[in-house]
């Protein structure tokens, strides 16, 4: 180990697959000191990646917008994806794993009993802003005060009433008492409130397997564009990068869809996208930030058109919105009740006009995520998939057909979400 200027900074040689001479920064982690990489993009990614922490979550990394993330760093409330390794270097840095077990579950049952979840994804950075504002405030604490804090903090599901009624009950240290549900009509504390509410229970991107492997998806840097050439030679020369997949390596079925099969699970050479979501190759290396690099490297030759953004002038269209979609027409729905044209000119005063309303976006906070476990050999191989989706019958279907295998060689778990509100129905990566 060579030591440099910096008395916070050292260098050290690892071994080849990590990097060799690799800089690290020192801080103090849960009370005991601890060397981590300066290679990580945040300290986020340092907690969960390198010291397997899973209770600061990561909503929106690194624009530090959700509060999910949310750690104490010497003793105040900071987001940690937008904290940089530098900056992390020398400090005092507490997650809630760090936390007097009896002070978490005190916050566990505060927070469970006063109904201050649902989802739980957003649940321990909120409980850790709870603990600096009580470290710092004690029984004084208001709930006006602590709702100007909270602001930092986004929270889909619960409208924050019940965040500040558990915020004030630990203040003023008048938990209430933890009742378990008693049968149909009783009234208690939400299924795994406890443990959602202090992280310990895992959503899909807290779970690792044995030589786990990530992937990342390198998607379409056009809404409408035919597809000329996709070259991953740069990406599969990176050390560590374990292979690299396009539509060409789909085995069966290309497309996936609850109502029907109109989402092109990636787009190929010589086909056209329809959106900047469309996914037009998938990297599989050994590190999450490896295969996003990776990803990256990928160099796409698009021949672009005009995106068809419209919906009426779609619906009007003889070309397809949707890259080899039949028609632009889902389905057309007919409602009549009664003689509505007596109806119509019986009444004193007729309207016609055409409505348009708002695009209301799901906004859950926990991003997509799938875990694919393999066992087996050859045609007797399975695969069981843990899956953050909304329909898992429907998931285990599709993925199957993708694959070209039978249903029963897939086994889908669903992992509840970090919310959804219908935003996960449909399949996002369980495919990839």
């Amino acid at each position: 180990m060579t030591e440099t200027a910096d008395p916070t900074v050292t260098t050290v040689t690892t071994d080849a697959a990590d990097g060799d001479g690799a800089a690290q920064v020192e801080f103090t982690l849960n009370g005991a000191p601890v060397l981590a990489s300066t290679e990580h993009p945040h300290l986020l990614a340092a907690l969960r990646d390198e010291f397997d922490l899973t209770s600061p979550k990561d909503g929106c990394s690194p624009s530090g917008q959700c509060g999910c993330c949310t750690v104490l760093i010497d003793g105040k409330a900071r987001v940690s994806c937008q904290t940089s390794m530098d900056k992390a270097a020398g400090s005092d840095i507490v997650t809630l794993e760090g936390v007097d077990q009896a002070e978490v579950d005190r916050m566990a049952d505060a927070f469970a009993a006063c109904g201050a979840l649902q989802c739980g994804f957003c649940t321990p950075g909120i409980v850790m802003r709870t603990k600096a504002l009580i470290d710092k405030n004690g029984s004084s604490l208001t709930r006006e005060q602590a709702s100007r804090h909270l602001g930092a903090h986004l929270c889909r599901c619960t409208g924050y009433i019940k965040v500040l009624d558990a915020v004030e009950a630990l203040a003023h240290d008048e938990v209430p008492v933890v009742v378990q549900p008693g049968g149909v009509g009783s009234r208690g504390i939400k299924y795994e409130g406890r443990e959602l509410s202090v992280g310990t229970r895992d959503f899909i991107d807290d779970m690792a397997v044995p030589g786990m492997l990530h992937g990342a998806l390198h998607l379409s840097d056009h809404a409408r564009a035919d597809i000329v050439s996709i070259d991953t030679t740069a990406a599969r020369a990176l050390s560590g990068v374990v292979d690299v997949f396009t539509a060409a390596d789909i085995p069966a079925a290309r497309r996936v869809g609850l109502i029907h099969k109109d989402w092109p699970i990636m787009i190929p050479e010589g086909g056209r996208t329809s959106y900047l979501g469309d996914v037009l190759a998938v990297v599989v290396a050994k590190t999450r930030e490896l295969a996003r690099t990776a990803a990256a490297l990928i160099d796409v030759n698009y021949e672009v058109h005009t995106p068809m953004v419209d919906p009426v002038r779609v619906i009007e269209s003889d070309e397809p919105a949707v890259w080899e979609l039949d028609g632009n027409i889902l389905s057309t729905s007919t409602y009549s009740r009664g003689d509505v044209d007596a109806a119509l000119a019986e009444s004193r005063f007729t309207v016609e006009e055409t409505f348009q309303t708002q695009r209301i976006e799901h906004a859950f906070l926990e991003p997509e995520s799938t875990l694919a476990v393999p066992s087996g050999d050859g045609d007797e191989r399975t695969l069981y998939v843990y899956s953050g989706g909304q329909g898992i019958w429907d998931d285990r279907n599709d993925i199957a057909a993708m694959l070209g295998v039978d249903q029963q060689r897939i086994t889908t778990e669903l992992v509840s979400n970090g919310g959804a509100f219908g935003g996960k129905e449909d399949m996002s990566n369980q495919a990839h």
